[in-house]
């Protein structure tokens, strides 16, 4: 047995630390609460003896004869006036110029009694200083000053703690053989439960206590005697009962937790560790989130089901209360289910009729009501006609690239969208995409402009970060107005780059700031059919730039227009 680890050791360390400190702490409030009674003693003598002086002098004594006597009080007298000039001094002492400094003579002068330890440089020694007022009938006249060696009242509280010292260096020795007995006494049959308590650890429940005293230590191993025979009784039963258990929870498709009457997670079996994958790091904390569930099944003690989003996902929860035989709540069993692919896959039927039923609509009444007008003969001349087939063409294109931005969305939702990693210049891919989009801009009048630091290469796929600043910039130029600037930013950042592209359009709503990266989302009534998209170009450009593990943004311009954002870290 390692020596630091013993229980005897460790009483005898104890207590001997424990007589050391007592000691230690005792001598310490006695020693200063000495040399503070001889100090106070020591004052009050000097405050009298000095006291008596000043009356003498006011009563017509010469000073100087006064002062002399002040050696029999083992005590230096000085005399000084309102300036703090030496008047009179014993002939102990010859002091000349300032006898105290100015804060106490200001005190002495308001007629009160200063009293100061300390090392003084006159005498080179620690001094105790008493300076009381002479009072007359005009006011304080003057002072007298006294000091006394502290090497009389240093001196008694020097043997005071000698004797201390030497009182608790004899209690200690004492204290360590008393208590290195006494924790031999007290250990011996500790030791033997502790290796009968191992045995029992590893399974094995032969080994028994021998203790024969009725004391409360012979009790105890009597006690576990008593609970080994017990527990080798129970936990034979209990195994067999938990392999069935076990079977029966491994075979499952759900996960099962069980939560004791408290609220706190018992057991949970692998499929549980697999829908709710942070159980192993933080278990209690992590099944907070169905807390109210558990609740709810405690006051109620009846089955509560319902659904929960975690971390993305849908889990469906069914909670039955546990009661044991006197129906008291002892537990409740959980059992979960993952339904996020069904709720997505629902979510997302829903969606999409509604989004297409939308969107497919007013093309398609366009191409309806033109296509009949021309079938009615209702165009009077070619000029009429080219027009009507033009507004045909147009939608038709219109509704062309809105199955293809489904298409697209659709693949990238499903994870079928490949990313091609690369080394990839931001710069170089603007300076590409401006010369793209440069005739768009002069149609319509517009400025563009570029503000590129020196960035370094990302790892990106470049197409696709081609597409995604193509989006941008095309949505920048159509609802900024003619003649307006559109402008190009790109910056590094700690992590990655950051990019931007500024219209000087109409902005956005505050409040629809958070909506336009949905699926079919359009802004405001001030946007207009010839001036609006799909509402898939943004929610592609996000789900790209996801996929890059960067994010997007959009925040509305002080001096006027919407700035669109998206962050690309270094490296994917």
């Amino acid at each position: 047995m390692n020596p630091k680890k013993s229980i005897i050791t460790k009483l005898w360390l104890y207590m001997t630390i424990l007589t050391i400190v007592t000691l230690l702490f005792s001598g310490l409030v006695l020693s200063s609460v000495f040399e503070d009674f001889y100090f106070n003693m020591r004052k009050n003598e000097m405050i009298n003896e000095g006291q008596q002086l000043i009356s003498l002098i006011l009563g017509g004594t010469n000073p100087t004869e006064l002062l002399d006597v002040s050696k029999f009080i083992n005590a230096h007298a000085v005399l000084i006036d309102r300036r703090d000039l030496v008047q009179a001094s014993s002939n102990i002492i010859k002091l000349k110029g300032v006898a105290i400094g100015s804060k106490e003579l200001a005190e002495v002068l308001k007629g009160n009694i200063v009293v100061h330890k300390g090392h003084m440089p006159q005498f080179d020694a620690s001094m105790l200083t008493v300076a009381l007022p002479i009072r007359t009938e005009a006011g304080v006249a003057g002072g007298l000053i006294l000091y006394s060696p502290m090497s009389s009242i240093e001196n008694t509280v020097w043997q005071i703690r000698r004797l201390i010292l030497f009182a608790a260096a004899i209690a200690v020795m004492i204290s360590t053989g008393l208590s290195f007995v006494l924790s031999r006494t007290i250990s011996k049959p500790l030791v033997q439960m502790k290796k009968v308590a191992q045995e029992m650890a590893k399974g094995e429940f032969k080994s028994k206590v021998d203790v024969d005293t009725e004391d409360e230590i012979g009790t105890l191993a009597k006690t576990m005697n008593y609970l080994s025979d017990a527990l080798n009784e129970n936990i034979n039963a209990l195994d067999q009962e938990k392999k069935q258990l076990q079977n029966v929870l491994l075979s499952m498709t759900d996960g099962v937790i069980t939560f004791d009457a408290q609220g706190h997670v018992i057991m949970a079996n692998p499929q549980a560790i697999d829908i709710m994958p942070k159980v192993k790091e933080n278990e209690n904390n992590y099944f907070n989130i169905l807390k109210p569930m558990v609740e709810r099944v405690k006051d109620s003690g009846e089955y509560v089901s319902g659904e929960k989003k975690i971390n993305g996902k849908t889990i469906s929860a069914r909670m039955v209360p546990l009661f044991d035989e006197d129906a008291k709540l002892w537990g409740i069993l959980a059992v979960l289910q993952d339904v996020t692919r069904e709720r997505k896959l629902e979510d997302l039927r829903r969606e999409f009729l509604g989004d297409v039923s939308h969107e497919l609509r007013t093309p398609l009444t366009y191409l309806q009501g033109y296509t009949e007008a021309l079938l009615d003969d209702m165009v009077e001349n070619r000029k009429e006609r080219d027009k009507y087939l033009n507004i045909i063409l147009e939608e038709t294109l219109r509704l062309r690239r809105l199955v293809d931005e489904l298409l697209e969305l659709s693949h990238i939702e499903a994870g079928h969208l490949n990313i091609k990693k690369d080394n990839v210049s931001i710069k170089n891919l603007v300076e590409r995409v401006s010369k793209k989009v440069l005739p768009l801009c002069d149609h319509k009048n517009i400025e563009l402009t570029t503000e590129i630091e020196d960035v370094p290469t990302v790892i990106a796929d470049e197409d696709r970060i081609e597409q995604v600043l193509i989006n941008l910039v095309d949505n920048a130029v159509r609802y900024s107005a003619d003649g307006g600037t559109t402008t190009i930013r790109v910056k590094t950042c700690t992590e990655g780059v950051i990019v931007s592209v500024k219209d000087s359009g109409p902005g956005i709503p505050e409040q629809e700031l958070p909506f336009i990266w949905e699926r079919f989302y359009k802004v405001d009534k001030s946007r207009t059919r010839q001036k609006s998209g799909t509402g898939l170009g943004l929610a592609i450009v996000k789900k790209i730039i996801e996929l890059h593990e960067g994010r997007v943004w959009a925040q509305n311009s002080p001096g006027g227009g919407t700035e669109f954002s998206f962050f690309l870290p270094w490296k994917i």
